[in-house]
Formats: C-alpha cells, structure tokens, sequence
C-alpha cells in the first residue's frame, strides 16, 4: 500500500477510536463517569463531562471527514490530557496493585495516541 492510503486508514481508525469511546462512555458509561469526576471533586462534573463528550465527537468527526485535521487533533490532545488526567489517577491506587497497574497502561496509551495525532499533523 502506499503512503497515502496508509495515512487514510491510521486516521480513520483514530477517529473511530474516538467515536466509538464515545458512544459508548455518554450513553452506558455516563452516570459512572459523572459521579467519579463528582468524587474527585471536579466542579460541574455532568457539564464537564458533557463538554469532554463534545471535544471527544468534534474532534473524532474532524479527523474522519479530513475538515481541519490539525485542529481537530489538537481538540483530541486536549480532551486525552485532561481525560488522563482526571481518569487515570494511577499514583492514588495503592491498595490493588492490578487496577494501578490497568491506569498506569492507560497512561501510556494515551500518551502513544497523542503521538499519533501529532503524525497526523
């Protein structure tokens, strides 16, 4: 295959990540969601986490339709980062060693995932 296709179906499977997680996470996952970020203190957790819901689509439909893909990957940066950050909170898991190690994985995929937005650039 040539370079050009492999670009089209990298991205579009970056999309798709990002659709996919979040058709799944704003209608089953939701009130799980909402009620962790209210945990962890996060102010207005269901706006909050609404507006993450709109980064993730905006920027998943921007990479798959190619419409602003630099900016739409940076909306994915973005809504990765804070979504690590407030998610994947592996140093606070102390007392099970198997669930610290599942977030410290998420981390790390994140962050590859953040490479290959970059890539997409």
């Amino acid at each position: 295959m040539d370079a050009d296709t492999l670009h089209l179906i990298g991205r579009l499977l970056i999309a798709f990540l990002f659709l996919g997680t979040l058709a799944t996470n704003a209608t089953m996952k939701f009130e799980q969601h909402r009620s962790r970020m209210e945990a962890y203190g996060i102010p207005y957790p269901a706006t909050a986490l609404s507006f993450g819901f709109l980064m993730q689509g905006v920027g998943g439909l921007m990479l798959a339709f190619d419409w602003h893909r630099q900016l739409g990957a940076w909306i994915c940066i973005v809504f990765l980062i804070v979504a690590t950050a407030i998610f994947h909170r592996w140093w606070t898991v102390t007392n099970d060693p198997l669930r610290r190690h599942f977030h410290i994985s998420f981390v790390f995929a994140n962050t590859g995932l953040i490479g290959g937005l970059l890539l997409l650039m």
